[in-house]
């Protein structure tokens, strides 16, 4: 991918969503991938509980929901979305669906609203779970970090619970319990935005339960449960898989330069 290179948010979101699904998610062969569950991983340091670290790759890439108008929008080809999933989104209160049918219209248009990701600022949870990530295990917390925009997520285990009086932000505040060999996340003080490019809006209510879990070698998947009594009449569950990559996989820089508001 192209770095420190302006472009448009149509131009940008095209990148961001080819990266999730070309050369940067190589598959782990399977016997490479035995291995690797037998072996912990070099960004493994917790050994009181199962081991989640690495380098992942979602296998549903980009959106939650994604409409045809909506792939056109960014760039997507028809071929790439004749494969994606097509999940439904959440049931929508009048104010936000409203919200939605507009940016729908404006985005059908040619004309798409600008994002944290189009502004180069953040993608945020949950869309932040849309993308290639590493994940550093140590005790106490759980670290997470996108391979563009610098995005990080921390997960506090030290049972101390959701900082005090915290101001809300793209990834919100994380703490973290196991269950078994299920890792619980409750994140909070979110600050309002889209689920993903497709444009789903959520409001600074929004919760978002996590349950993260290895499911045989190589694959992880994340259970999460989004609950927002402004936006959505009803919680809405969707369910992410991983699949790791191969050892020694690496991130470079990726620099975005387009953080200008339309003039």
């Amino acid at each position: 991918m192209p770095k420190n290179k302006r472009t448009d948010h149509l131009v940008l979101s095209a990148l961001l969503t080819a990266l999730a699904l070309t050369a940067v998610g190589v598959s782990v062969p399977l016997a490479q991938a035995q291995a690797a569950a037998a072996t912990p991983h070099d960004l493994y340091g917790d050994p009181a509980h199962p081991d989640l670290s690495g380098m992942w790759n979602p296998d549903q890439a980009g959106s939650y929901v994604m409409t045809a108008a909506m792939a056109a929008a960014v760039g997507i080809p028809d071929a790439v979305f004749a494969k994606m999933p097509k999940q439904p989104g959440p049931k929508l209160t009048p104010t936000y669906q409203a919200r939605f049918d507009r940016d729908t219209k404006a985005m059908q248009s040619g004309n798409p609203p600008l994002d944290s990701v189009s502004k180069c600022l953040a993608f945020g949870l949950p869309r932040f779970m849309t993308m290639p990530m590493e994940i550093i295990q140590t005790p106490g917390q759980i670290t997470l970090n996108l391979g563009v925009l610098h995005d990080i997520r921390r997960i506090y285990l030290d049972g101390r619970g959701h900082t005090p009086d915290v101001d809300p932000s793209f990834s919100g505040d994380s703490v973290g319990h196991w269950e078994g060999d299920t890792l619980v996340v409750e994140t909070i003080a979110l600050r309002e935005g889209t689920f993903d490019r497709g444009g789903i809006p959520f409001s600074d209510k929004l919760k978002v339960v996590e349950r993260f879990r290895r499911t045989g070698p190589g694959k992880m998947e994340d259970k999460m449960t989004l609950t927002d009594p402004e936006a959505f009449q009803e919680p809405f569950q969707f369910t992410r898989t991983y699949t790791q990559m191969p050892a020694g996989s690496r991130f470079e820089e990726y620099i975005c330069e387009n953080n200008k508001e339309r003039g």
